[in-house]
């Protein structure tokens, strides 16, 4: 619509009409090359379920009149809220190795304590209460899937990356980590 009379002006010329040339911008790991892909109709760009996979801009003809940039993720510079950091990291937009992973996996559980906490002890099938301590929770969901390393000690590693993975391949649930009580409400009132 916005460049219709352009094209038109073009055409009337007998210029041969360019294509419609547009970005698909995002932050990493949300599925920006997976959309140019199943908009081209084949596999073009380079997917992969990490952040960083696209590492640079590259144009991708869908047909004959439409072509797309795909770019890499793109992120602030600096987070000044933690709490950011960790949602990101739960979603998987940001590499493993710029986070504390046992932070990541304790926000991630704090969150589904107070948000899913009947998903949570489900998909897990144990019973610890909400307001038990984290390392409860842990020592839980480690011995119930038996990530146990010598001296019938839990490993902490092993669930932290447990529950991370769990929670950014869906297996507990899905969820809004923003506003989720504002999803939540007109999620259940129509």
């Amino acid at each position: 619509e916005a460049t219709r009379e352009k094209f038109e002006r073009e055409k009337a010329k007998g210029l041969k009409p360019r294509a419609i040339r547009a970005m698909i911008v995002g932050i990493p790991n949300v599925g920006k090359s997976t959309l140019i892909n199943k908009l081209a109709n084949r596999a073009i760009a380079q997917t992969g379920n990490k952040p960083g996979v696209t590492k640079q801009q590259q144009w991708i003809k869908v047909g004959k009149s439409l072509q797309l940039l795909d770019t890499p993720g793109i992120l602030w510079p600096k987070f000044e809220d933690q709490t950011i950091g960790k949602k990101l990291s739960l979603t998987g937009a940001i590499k493993d190795s710029i986070v504390h992973l046992d932070e990541v996996a304790l926000y991630g559980l704090s969150f589904l304590i107070e948000h899913d906490y009947e998903g949570l002890t489900t998909h897990y099938a144990i019973n610890v209460e909400p307001d038990a301590d984290p390392i409860d929770w842990f020592d839980a969901i480690g011995r119930k899937r038996g990530l146990i390393q010598k001296g019938n000690e839990v490993d902490y590693e092993a669930v932290i990356e447990l529950i991370i993975n769990d929670i950014r391949n869906a297996k507990i649930g899905t969820y809004c980590f923003d506003l989720y009580r504002q999803f939540q409400e007109v999620n259940h009132n129509g």
